[in-house]
């Protein structure tokens, strides 16, 4: 079960692998939880950006930071992860170094569509830039009549659940850092969701 669910997995899975731990020879590095995005950077390596929320639409974070990494060189796959809020509204951030695998992938949903591709400032007050950022939503078959929809709206974000991916990126003592994120969310509007991400400041060994 250790191993499916490195392959591929879900928040739940996540927690369940923290739990219960994993044999050395299935998880190379670590599998732990950190209590702050500081420890979580430290945990995955200087060669590794972790993400932090500055905005989570007044929602608590959720327990502990998962965080995960196995292999070397071309085979290495991180992951950090949380959990804002219960049930809805809520969301999840997951993310990972943007040369590495995902050590724990979010689960793909057949339900998302496209809303649309969105310019954001990510970074810390002095350093931010503008990145590209796509946003779905997940509404695809929740309307009978319209099963074969293709593109999403704005409204859908709140009404079924939205999602935000885009590619992070920094500098840390010289040298440039890239993270994949992706964050899922309940209950959450259209502009909160956007707001998270343009939020996120860059926390690094």
């Amino acid at each position: 079960m250790a191993r499916r669910c490195l392959r591929k997995l879900s928040a739940a899975c996540v927690l369940l692998l923290v739990a219960v731990g994993v044999s050395p020879a299935l998880a190379a590095d670590v599998v732990a939880g950190a209590p702050t995005y500081q420890r979580a950077a430290t945990v995955l390596g200087s060669d590794v950006a972790v993400w932090r929320p500055t905005f989570t639409a007044g929602l608590p974070r959720r327990g502990l930071i998962d965080v995960i990494a196995y292999g070397k060189s071309s085979n290495r796959a991180t992951f950090a992860g949380a959990t804002y809020g219960r049930r809805m509204p809520s969301f999840t951030i997951a993310q990972k170094g943007a040369a590495d695998r995902w050590a724990a992938r979010p689960v793909d949903r057949a339900e998302q569509g496209l809303v649309e591709t969105v310019a954001v400032r990510i970074g810390a007050p002095g350093s931010k830039r503008v990145v590209r950022a796509r946003v779905f939503a997940d509404c695809r078959g929740q309307d009978p009549s319209n099963s074969d929809r293709r593109r999403c709206d704005r409204r859908d974000v709140v009404r079924f659940g939205g999602s935000v991916e885009l590619l992070a990126r920094t500098m840390s003592s010289g040298e440039p850092l890239a993270s994949d994120i992706r964050i899922d969310s309940q209950g959450l509007t259209y502009a909160q969701l956007v707001r998270v991400a343009s939020g996120l400041v860059p926390v690094t060994k």
